[in-house]
């Protein structure tokens, strides 16, 4: 077994050895890690650094001899979410896994990674695995979304300018006509009015939500708006899918438009319901990570968006011919679609300062939104909800 590990930096990565009892004489551990082109580490059950691959130590900018017994709060910002998967893989004793997962620290800087995380001696020590994605990724996601939430917003405001202008023709028209009529002969032209009347005033709210009135924003409950969706979900075209919240109890409010942002949500949730089949399951998860901040290209500065929504589907994932163009209006991956759906999402979430971005894969697909936080409300939580099944 020595002759495994001989080649091993330290003398103190006796606990590394445990992984490795299995290897053929003629494998040195050593080398086998270092020829990993993703960053390997050990941590402890006080989440101090045991062991570090050569990837690893070029991520924590740090040899191991240096980063040696070392916690990894020195290296990450304690308010990341890497540290609530280790617990969870301690408590649950399996493995943890995320995708899209952002770091920050002095040393590190910011990284978006997708983790693993493996308990493997029972003593609570942790096999961490890392995989670093270009950053390049995500700033076009947000790109696209943000080009998106624009186009909409202006055919909106264009739509509703164009078509407010004949409805005004067509309802004078049929109060004229109503004038000439007897008072049993108006059933038509009263119909008339009234359509009109209810055009008219979706039309006012396609403007609003374009920016040509404004929105009132108040303090809003996402769990509630989340449980208020699915509750609707369950109740008639996501009957056949396995609900699952993932909730974060210390998740703050948001200023926001509830009748908006349910509209948003009721539209991601059906698309993954419409994208799964009898055994489709849903996941719903939130985050608070008051470090959070994201850049896109249309702005130099970082946004600063703490709370995070993930939807995620089992489904068939998104068709590849338009992934580049999901949020655009009239692109739509089911027949019969009209393409808006995702469009009003994209412009919905702009407007609460927001931003959008969507991983697929056959097999599973995440909607990932982020917000920020209520300014008056950033110690205020929203209520604990434990992880449920409907």
């Amino acid at each position: 077994m020595s002759d495994k590990v001989s080649n091993l930096k330290s003398d103190d990565d006796v606990g590394i050895k445990n992984i490795f009892r299995h290897l053929p004489d003629n494998l040195a551990a050593s080398q086998i890690l270092a020829s990993l082109p993703n960053p390997v580490f050990v941590l402890d059950s006080e989440n101090q650094f045991q062991f570090l691959n050569h990837a690893a130590e070029m991520f924590f900018q740090s040899s191991q001899s240096i980063v040696f017994a070392q916690a990894l709060q020195s290296f990450i910002a304690a308010d990341s979410p890497l540290f609530s998967m280790l617990i969870r893989a301690r408590n649950q004793n399996r493995s943890v896994a995320d995708q899209g997962l952002e770091l920050a620290g002095p040393r590190v800087g910011y990284k978006l990674v997708n983790v693993q995380i493996t308990p493997f001696d029972g003593k609570g020590s942790l096999l961490v695995t890392m995989q670093e994605r270009a950053l390049a990724e995500r700033l076009r996601g947000q790109s696209l979304f943000r080009g998106a939430a624009r186009s909409v917003t202006s055919m909106a405001a264009m739509l509703a300018h164009e078509v407010k202008n004949p409805l005004a023709g067509i309802k004078g028209a049929a109060q004229l006509l109503e004038a000439d009529l007897e008072a049993n002969e108006t059933n038509l032209t009263r119909m008339i009015v009234e359509e009109t009347d209810r055009v008219t005033a979706l039309l006012d709210r396609m403007e609003g939500f374009a920016g040509g009135a404004s929105v009132v924003m108040t303090t809003v409950n996402i769990h509630e708006v989340l449980d208020h969706c699915l509750e609707l979900a369950a109740a008639s075209y996501g009957a056949h899918l396995s609900i699952k919240r993932a909730y974060d109890p210390s998740l703050p409010f948001v200023e926001g438009h509830r009748d908006l942002l349910i509209q948003a949500f009721i539209n991601i949730i059906k698309n993954a319901s419409e994208a799964t089949d009898k055994n489709g399951e849903l996941i719903i998860k939130t985050s608070y990570a008051p470090g959070r901040r994201l850049s896109i290209t249309s702005i130099a500065e970082q946004l600063h968006v703490p709370i995070q929504v993930e939807v995620i589907d089992n489904g068939r994932g998104i068709p590849e011919d338009i992934r580049d163009h999901l949020f655009d209006p009239f692109v739509s991956g089911r027949v019969g679609g009209s393409g808006l759906g995702l469009a009003m999402v994209a412009s919905v979430i702009a407007d609460h300062g927001g931003l959008m971005e969507v991983e697929t894969v056959t097999g599973e697909t995440v909607f990932r939104l982020n917000f920020p936080a209520t300014t008056a409300q950033q110690t205020k939580r929203a209520p604990k909800n434990e992880e449920t099944a409907l």
